[in-house]
């Protein structure tokens, strides 16, 4: 069935068997294959491959030990971004930011000293405005309180020892 409308109010299909329109068409199926030298031998270029040079065999290398038993090749971290609660190791004053380039430590404003920012923990708030933000902190108290970057509330935080992390106290 094909379409033959010639106008766009009046629909006009013809139905003719399949066999019957196949007659009317040519196929390439039909042609004559004509071969070219030129085309099979640029062909034939193409997919053989090149003679290579001969090689030095090749050596086995010594078994190297698994990297979780060699200390030298674990990756240390870099440093870290976002938001930061860090309090100094030497005066104790806190500082709450957003580190947008990697921090591997912490200058203290207050007593100039440097605090190593490493195995820092994750602290996850969830204010009652609905922000919710992740922290890093170096903190070791089991309870803490940051403040809601959305509405500046202060939020109860408790660690969670079993996901070594701090997570909002719920009311």
């Amino acid at each position: 069935m094909y379409d033959e409308t010639r106008e766009a109010d009046k629909p006009e299909f013809t139905v003719e068997p399949l066999e019957e329109m196949l007659k009317r068409n040519r196929f390439l199926v039909e042609v004559p294959v004509v071969e070219n030298p030129d085309f099979k031998a640029a062909v034939h270029q193409m997919v053989t491959p090149e003679k290579l040079l001969p090689q030095e065999p090749v050596r086995e290398e010594p078994e190297v030990a698994p990297m979780e038993n060699n200390k030298n090749l674990t990756r240390k971290p870099r440093g870290y971004t976002g938001f930061l609660h860090i309090r100094c190791e030497h005066c104790g004053k806190t500082k709450t930011f957003c580190a947008k380039h990697q921090l591997s430590y912490y200058g203290c404003k207050e007593c100039g000293k440097k605090t190593d920012l490493k195995d820092l923990k994750q602290a996850f708030i969830n204010c009652e405005c609905g922000g919710t933000a992740r922290y890093f902190t170096n903190e070791t108290a089991e309870l803490i309180e940051l403040n809601c970057i959305n509405c500046g509330m202060p939020v109860a935080l408790k660690y969670n020892a079993k996901k070594k992390l701090y997570e909002t106290i719920r009311s």
